[in-house]
This record gives C-alpha cells, sequence and structure tokens, in this order.
C-alpha cells in the first residue's frame, strides 16, 4: 500500500519495509522527494482486505 508524504507533497511513496500479522499491517515510508522517514499502522479490514 502506498502512502503520501506528510512532509512533502510527494505523493503515492512505496513502503520500503512491511510487517502484516493477522489483520494488522505496519509499514516503513521514506519519501524519495525528502528523505521524511514514518511509519504507519493500519487494520487491514478497514481497507476491504482480510488476513493473508
Amino acid at each position: 500500500m502506498t502512502d503520501n508524504c506528510p512532509n512533502c507533497p510527494q505523493k503515492d511513496v512505496e513502503p520500503i519495509t512491511q510487517l502484516r500479522a493477522g489483520v494488522e499491517a505496519s509499514d516503513l515510508y521514506r519519501c524519495t522527494g525528502c528523505g521524511h522517514i514514518w511509519s504507519t499502522n493500519r487494520d487491514l479490514r478497514s481497507y476491504g482486505q482480510e488476513a493473508a
């Protein structure tokens, strides 16, 4: 899942690493535009996805 950089206008940033555990997803991102690093934690059910 891509994300938009919270620090600059860069869109569709690909995660540099992903972790899936049941219905939880954690992604680490590094913006290709400004270099900002951030992470997200999501419940996959909120995105219409089930555990793999």
